[in-house]
């Protein structure tokens, strides 16, 4: 295995690191957060990882948030809403 390969984060555990970022910003239940998508950025340094939470005004429908995660860290770089049309 190469050592790039042991350094870096689960996409599992990058998906973790996210929603209990998420969850505490916007004051959110874990379990209200969906894992929407998660990739490994084309630079391989970073996972993006793409959530969905109820909006607060409207329970039917979802805001969906892109959480960047820092692949040998765990550290949050980034968030950033999502359109979605």
């Amino acid at each position: 295995m190469s050592e790039e390969k042991k350094r870096r984060l689960t996409a599992k555990k990058a998906a973790e690191i996210a929603t209990r970022y998420l969850a505490e910003m916007k004051n959110l239940r874990v379990y209200d957060i969906s894992l929407e998508e998660i990739e490994l950025a084309d630079d391989r340094k970073s996972w993006l990882v793409t959530l969905g939470h109820p909006r607060s005004y409207l329970g039917t429908m979802k805001d969906y948030k892109i959480i960047k995660v820092d692949a040998e860290t765990g550290e949050v770089l980034s968030m950033k809403m999502r359109i979605v049309e």
